[in-house]
């Protein structure tokens, strides 16, 4: 942007009677666009615009005739914005006004590059290839171009003939290659050289516009629609500070901005976007923060509907929250229904799965997923609080987490099939690496977790190295007897989890049961085993019994039961031991 562009943008203000105050002061640079400095101390320093300069929903309703009732008028701002910029050659009149004319020094500051990742190229893309936001790309991007086909598809004011061949990209966008999308469209919305208005490459550029400055309508009107969205120039301006204290009030239909508080001379005056993650600010806004506070990690948990169900019905305690919990976009819509408590939801609300967002800075981030997993471990007669049940769902959560953590690969070196933009290396870079970090902390807090639980509850819990430690003859005599009639063959046990269930077979048929341990043939006592024998257990018998006929099938189906519904498996980076826990 040259400095004649942002004269012509402050002088448009003032003909409006915009209110800066004298201590702040517009400026270019490099680094970071546009800035507002404050040239001395300053206190509550504010700026407003009036209601003339307020890009709405009521330019689409008056220039397209449309009902204020029409759905998606959201849809139709950014279609009306698509032509104030493109359609140069007609005037886009509202009111007898040329509204192109009106914005026009509006219209010649906002960015001439967006830095979305909805339109980087191959190349760039593939930075982020093993990431949420890599991988959400095509849904993010399916869900713009539906928006705008039935946009041009619902009125006759388009001639679909002329954008044919988006359409053919919208009906085959599932088959076609990223670089052909590139090439035949995200080319011209980076470039902003759509041809035709309405097409949507034009339609896909307003949308980033909008995503990355647009305002709820409530900060300016109490009575407009749900999700209605605004553009406020010159406050668009401002760039964002999760530190800033700022607020937004309306004031005689004017729209307020201030700080408040003081601002020193020589500090950038910013606006408060909210506490957004990296991948929120890259995707919406096209920057990242290095040491964001905010920054977070997305695991959506996809479960079968009738575990949901059950879920809602049964365990109002258990968290399962919706996207609109979270913090969005201006423009995206928030189901106002889904606002209330868990309990007034439905199965429907989860069709695409369960959200959860961990953060390194909020410590409780962590416990409704570790609350699902342990409801998910839980055999139907234990509860949420049952320790076995926690210790399984500690194991079932780190290993989503470290699986999803190994899966960020670093792309390959040699794609240099397109040139890669350093700023977006960099905001790729800093994004990734964020995520595998609150993913390692997040590792790291579970197994810490897990190490104070088998400190606290060591006295409840039976490992295989306590066995040898304690019984002996188990080892010395007991196990050797179980296969005396091996032909001498050497007996290789494969895991603990394979010891216990021969050590509680041997104790149970020769009740010796040690007496520190007698905890043990009580809960096999009274446990409950279904009468389906599973393959897994035909497979242990004939594995180590298949030569005998001194162990029945049936009692080893019962062992290895108890064993499934009294222990869990810890994992290390040598092997896995199971650990039987007493009720």
């Amino acid at each position: 942007m040259s400095p004649e562009v942002l004269d012509a943008l402050l002088q448009w203000a003032a003909s409006f009677s915009v209110v800066i105050p004298e201590e702040l002061r517009f400026v270019y640079t490099n680094l970071k666009g546009i800035i507002c400095i404050c040239e001395k101390d300053v206190d509550n320093p504010h700026i407003k615009i009036p209601p003339e300069i307020v890009i709405s929903r009521t330019l689409p309703i008056k220039f397209f005739k449309l009902d204020e009732t029409t759905a998606n008028i959201n849809g139709w701002l950014k279609m009306l914005l698509a032509k104030i910029r493109f359609d140069k050659d007609n005037d886009t009149i509202v009111d007898n006004i040329s509204v192109n004319k009106k914005f026009k020094p509006y219209l010649d500051a906002l960015p001439s590059r967006l830095n979305s990742p909805l339109i980087w190229n191959p190349s760039e893309l593939n930075r982020l290839s093993s990431t949420n936001l890599g991988n959400s790309i095509h849904e993010k991007f399916g869900s713009i171009f539906k928006e705008w086909f039935e946009l041009v598809s619902s009125s006759d004011i388009f001639d679909l003939e002329k954008v044919v061949d988006d359409i053919e990209i919208y009906h085959k966008l599932n088959e076609t290659a990223y670089e052909t999308l590139y090439e035949k469209v995200l080319k011209n919305t980076e470039l902003q050289t759509p041809t035709i208005w309405y097409s949507f490459p034009a339609f896909l550029w307003s949308h980033l516009i909008f995503t990355s400055r647009a305002f709820p309508e409530y900060v300016v009107d109490n009575n407009c629609p749900e999700n209605s969205i605004v553009l406020l120039p010159i406050i668009d301006l401002l760039n964002h500070d999760y530190r800033s204290k700022v607020q937004w009030y309306p004031e005689n239909g004017w729209f307020c901005y201030e700080k408040m508080g003081s601002v020193s001379q020589s500090e950038e005056l910013c606006n408060n976007y909210g506490g957004k993650g990296n991948e929120e600010l890259l995707s919406g806004y096209g920057f990242v923060l290095e040491d964001n506070i905010f920054d977070s990690v997305a695991l959506k948990i996809k479960l079968p509907l009738g575990v949901i169900s059950t879920i809602l019905e049964r365990e109002p305690t258990l968290k399962l929250p919706v996207l609109s919990d979270y913090t969005t976009f201006a423009f995206e819509n928030r189901d106002c229904d889904q606002q209330g408590t868990d309990n007034a939801r439905s199965v429907k609300d989860y069709l695409d799965g369960i959200t959860y967002f961990i953060n390194t800075q909020n410590k409780e981030s962590l416990e409704p997923l570790l609350e699902l997993f342990t409801y998910l471990s839980k055999t139907e007669e234990e509860t949420l609080h049952v320790l076995r049940a926690r210790f399984e769902g500690i194991q079932m959560l780190r290993t989503a987490l470290e699986s999803k953590l190994q899966n960020i690969i670093e792309p390959p070196a040699d794609d240099a099939s397109y040139t890669i933009d350093p700023y977006r290396l960099y905001c790729a870079d800093i994004y990734t690496k964020s995520q595998k970090q609150i993913l390692k902390d997040a590792v790291a807090r579970l197994k810490r977790l897990e190490k104070t639980m088998l400190s606290e509850n060591k006295h409840l819990l039976l490992t295989m190295n306590k066995i040898f430690k304690n019984d002996p003859a188990f080892v010395e005599t007991e196990l050797p007897s179980l296969f005396s009639n091996e032909d001498d063959e050497e007996v290789v046990f494969e895991s603990t989890y394979d010891l216990l269930i021969l050590w509680i077979l041997m104790k149970m048929r020769s009740h010796s049961f040690p007496a520190k341990y007698q905890w043990v043939g009580q809960q096999y006592s009274d446990f409950k085993n279904t009468a389906y024998i599973s393959d897994d257990s035909k497979a242990f018998h004939a594995q180590y019994f298949g030569k005998q006929d001194n162990v029945e099938l049936e009692q080893v189906d019962r062992a290895i039961q108890f064993v499934i519904a009294n222990s869990f498996t810890r994992a290390s980076s040598i092997s896995a031991e199971t650990i039987l826990v007493r009720k």
